[in-house]
């Protein structure tokens, strides 16, 4: 679904380290929620899962969605 919306997930950001890391654990809390992927109105180079910015959570715009997942 990259290129569709920017999606928002669970995680607070945090600046990575350089190390290697599988799936790592956000932070606890913090100012802003992680938005993964591009979106229709972005530069084609933004549309892969691995773009990554932060926004404050009560931000909203038609770029952003979220996907309902359940474990």
């Amino acid at each position: 679904m990259s290129g569709n919306v920017r999606e928002w997930v669970w995680d607070w950001s945090v600046s990575y380290t350089s190390a290697d890391k599988t799936d790592p654990t956000g932070a606890s809390s913090g100012y802003g929620r992680v938005a993964r992927g591009g979106s229709w109105g972005f530069l084609a180079s933004y549309a892969h899962s691995v773009n990554r910015g932060s926004d404050n959570p009560a931000f909203r715009s038609h770029h952003l969605g979220f996907r309902v997942a359940r474990p």
